[in-house]
């Protein structure tokens, strides 16, 4: 299996992830705790692969980029969100739909890296 193989396999659940939350954010709802933690993290590892991969692949600034700032939120969000300090957020039913379109906006992103990789 090449490197290219592995993020495309690991980019699957990340759709999927992005799909679920921003269908469920924009319904107002939030994913409880002991499910949420275990997608921050793995989020945040698929953003540490895919930024290794793209820098050693010499892809374009943008994409690495892009990639590094939604590494640098994903951690700085999982540590947020192991320390429960995310949790005032879920209070507010406009942060809880701004939220929804952010995973959207992501989702996009994640497609737009796996139509990349298949190229």
């Amino acid at each position: 299996m090449s490197f290219t193989d592995l993020v495309l396999i690991l980019s699957i659940p990340m759709v999927a992830i992005h799909a679920a939350v921003a269908f469920i954010s924009l319904r107002y709802l939030t994913v409880p705790r002991p499910i949420g933690l275990p997608i921050a993290i793995y989020e945040s590892a698929y953003y540490i692969l895919l930024l290794t991969y793209t820098l050693l692949n010499h892809y374009s600034a943008v994409l690495i980029g892009a990639t590094a700032l939604f590494l640098a939120i994903h951690v700085g969000g999982a540590y947020l969100y192991m320390s429960g300090a995310l949790s005032y957020l879920s209070r507010n039913r406009s942060n809880i739909r701004r939220y929804g379109y952010y995973e959207a906006v992501e989702l996009m992103f994640i497609i737009a890296v796996i139509g990349i990789l298949i190229r």
